[in-house]
C-alpha cells in the first residue's frame, strides 16, 4: 500500500483538523473501519438476526487476519489459537484464573506494569502465590534480572512487551528462550506493541499474549486479541459459559449436568462476541498487514526522530534506552519546575492529542503522522 499524504488523509481525516499523537491511550480509527462499523449498523438494522452468518464469517476472517499479525503458525493452531476478548486486562485474568495454583508457586513481573499485568497476579496472593517484581529504571530491566527472580517454585513469568509509560522494548525473545527451557509459562501484555513494532508469538517464545485493539491496531475499544499456545490452553481452565460448549449444532441449548467445552481458543469466549468492533478491527488489521511493518516502523521512526532532536532543545529530556527495536512511544521528563500535564493540556488545547504518564509528557505518533506535525508539536511546546 502507498502510504501516501493523500492516502493518509482518506483513512485518518481527523489528522487535518487534529494532530493525532497519543495511539499509546486510543487511537483514532481509520476511514476503513469507521466504514465498517457502518456496514454492521446497515446490516442489523435492515436484517436483524438474518445477518447472522455474515457476522460469523467476519469473526473468523479477524481470527485468521489475527493470527498473520502476530505470526501464529499453522503448529500453534493458526486461527484456532486466537480468541476474541473484551480487553488485555481479561485476556490476562484468563491466565490468572485458569492455571491452578498451588501456594508456594512464584510469578515473575516488574515493577512498572500497568495494572492489566499486575492486579491479576496480586490476586493469586489468596492461593499462597508469590508475586516477585523486579526493580526497572525508567521502565528498563535486563533479561538477566528476569533471569535472577526465577527459581524452581516459578510458574510463570509475564511481562509488558513494551512499557506502557515509557516505550521500553522487553528482551522478551531471551525471556521466552529462558522460560522454555526451565519449564516455565511466559507471557505479554502486548497492547503498546502490536501493529506499533512486528510481534512474532513463535520468535518471541511466547505462551499466551493479550491485546486489546484500540490503540497500535487502529481499532475500537472493547475488542481485542488472546493468543495462547495448544500447550498452555489445554491447561486453562475456561470461563463458565454457553457459546463455548460443545454442540453439535448451533441451536443446541440443553447442556446437560456436566457442560463439556471446546478445546480451540474459543473455549475462552463465553458469549455473544462484540461483533461492531469486531467488523471493525478486522478492517483495521487489513490496514496493517497492507502498510506492512516495515512501512509502519519506518513512518514512526521518522517522527520519533524529529522529536528526539528537539526536545533538548527546549529543555525536555527524551527517555531513551539505545534499543535496536524502537516502540512508538517517546516519553519525556519535563524541564524543572514544568509540570508534564499543564504541558498535555497546552497541546490538547492547540489540537495536539498527547499523554502525561508517571511525571512524563508522552507522544506517541503512529504511521498516520508524519515529520512535520512533530515539528509542530515542538513549536507548541516552546511557547510554554
Amino acid at each position: 500500500m502507498d502510504f501516501s499524504r493523500e492516502s493518509l488523509d482518506r483513512e485518518f481525516p481527523s489528522r487535518l483538523s487534529t494532530i493525532q499523537m497519543n495511539h499509546a491511550a486510543v487511537s483514532p480509527l481509520p476511514a476503513r473501519a469507521v466504514a465498517a462499523l457502518a456496514e454492521y449498523a446497515r446490516e442489523v438494522s435492515t436484517r436483524g438476526p438474518l445477518a447472522f452468518p455474515g457476522w460469523t464469517a467476519r469473526t473468523a476472517a479477524l481470527r485468521k487476519s489475527a493470527a498473520t499479525l502476530l505470526g501464529v503458525t499453522e503448529e500453534l493452531g493458526g486461527a484456532g489459537s486466537i480468541a476474541i476478548v473484551p480487553n488485555t486486562t481479561y485476556g490476562l485474568s484468563l491466565v490468572a484464573q485458569g492455571l491452578e495454583w498451588r501456594p508456594g508457586d512464584v510469578v515473575v513481573t516488574t515493577e512498572s506494569e500497568f495494572p492489566a499485568n499486575l492486579t491479576p497476579w496480586l490476586d493469586l496472593a489468596r492461593y499462597g502465590v508469590e508475586i516477585r517484581r523486579i526493580p526497572t529504571r525508567d521502565g528498563a530491566f535486563t533479561a538477566e534480572e528476569v533471569f535472577a527472580a526465577c527459581d524452581a517454585r516459578t510458574r510463570l513469568v509475564s511481562l509488558s512487551l513494551v512499557a506502557y509509560h515509557t516505550g521500553f522494548v522487553a528482551p522478551a525473545a531471551e525471556v521466552g528462550a529462558f522460560c522454555r527451557a526451565n519449564g516455565i509459562a511466559f507471557g505479554l501484555d502486548a497492547i503498546q506493541a502490536v501493529g506499533a513494532i512486528p510481534v512474532d508469538v513463535v520468535a518471541l517464545g511466547a505462551d499466551y499474549l493479550a491485546a486489546d485493539g484500540h490503540k497500535w491496531m487502529l481499532g475500537p475499544e472493547g475488542c481485542g486479541l488472546f493468543f495462547t499456545t495448544p500447550s498452555l490452553r489445554a491447561r486453562l481452565r475456561p470461563p463458565s459459559g454457553w457459546l463455548n460448549l460443545k454442540r453439535t449444532n448451533p441451536a443446541q441449548y440443553d447442556v446437560g449436568d456436566r457442560p463439556e467445552y471446546v478445546e480451540d481458543a474459543t473455549k475462552f469466549e463465553i458469549g455473544a462476541p462484540p461483533t461492531p468492533g469486531v467488523y471493525a478491527l478486522h478492517a483495521s488489521i487489513g490496514l496493517l498487514l497492507e502498510a506492512g511493518s516495515a512501512v509502519i516502523g519506518e513512518r514512526i521512526r521518522a517522527v520519533i526522530a524529529v522529536l528526539e532532536e528537539g526536545l533538548p532543545r527546549l529543555g525536555w529530556e527524551p527517555v531513551l534506552h539505545g534499543q535496536a527495536i524502537r516502540s512508538g512511544i517517546l516519553s519525556a521528563r519535563p524541564p524543572a519546575g514544568t509540570d508534564p500535564r499543564r504541558a498535555m493540556r497546552h497541546l490538547e488545547s492547540n489540537r495536539v492529542a498527547c499523554s502525561a504518564r508517571a511525571g512524563f509528557l508522552r507522544l506517541s505518533p503512529h504511521a498516520g503522522n508524519d515529520p512535520e506535525e512533530a515539528v509542530r508539536a515542538l513549536d507548541l511546546l516552546a511557547r510554554l
